[in-house]
């Protein structure tokens, strides 16, 4: 099942909206690439660049919701690191076992379905904090 970027994920902070698009897209190429049998280095090219790409966002989110002063960011900053140790396990079992259809699932279950979520759980939260942090427009 591809993920796909709905309004309703949005955060109130552009750049990061556009991060999570970026990363819904590479996580749909990597289950794509998983599904049809793409070679081993294809799916370990993927599952390198989001190791680089997911830290770098989680960094820039995460800094966005201490600058908004957001009550989610401890929440926020715990299930990131939770995510990297799931998804360092998985990318050491790809690379020990290859690409199976249970390491699919998993990935499925524990990456996709985790972005999903983490997406419209947690960091639709940031955008509620964004409009408070944002001193009114004087008329």
């Amino acid at each position: 099942m591809a993920l796909s970027w709905e309004q309703s994920m949005t955060t109130g902070v552009a750049r990061i909206d556009v991060q999570h698009q970026e990363l819904i897209r590479k996580v749909n190429g990597l289950m794509d690439a998983m599904r049809n049998g793409k070679g081993k280095d294809e799916v370990e090219k993927l599952l390198g660049f989001l190791a680089e790409y997911t830290l770098k966002h989680f960094a820039d989110e995460e800094a966005e919701m201490d600058r908004a002063k957001c009550s989610a960011a401890m929440t926020n900053r715990l299930a990131h690191q939770q995510f990297v140790r799931k998804f360092n396990q998985l990318r050491e079992q790809i690379k020990a076992q290859g690409v199976t259809p249970p390491i699919i699932l998993a990935v499925q279950k524990d990456l996709v379905d985790w972005v999903a979520t983490h997406i419209r759980g947690e960091d639709t939260r940031l955008a509620a904090c964004v409009k408070a942090a944002t001193p009114a427009s004087v008329a």
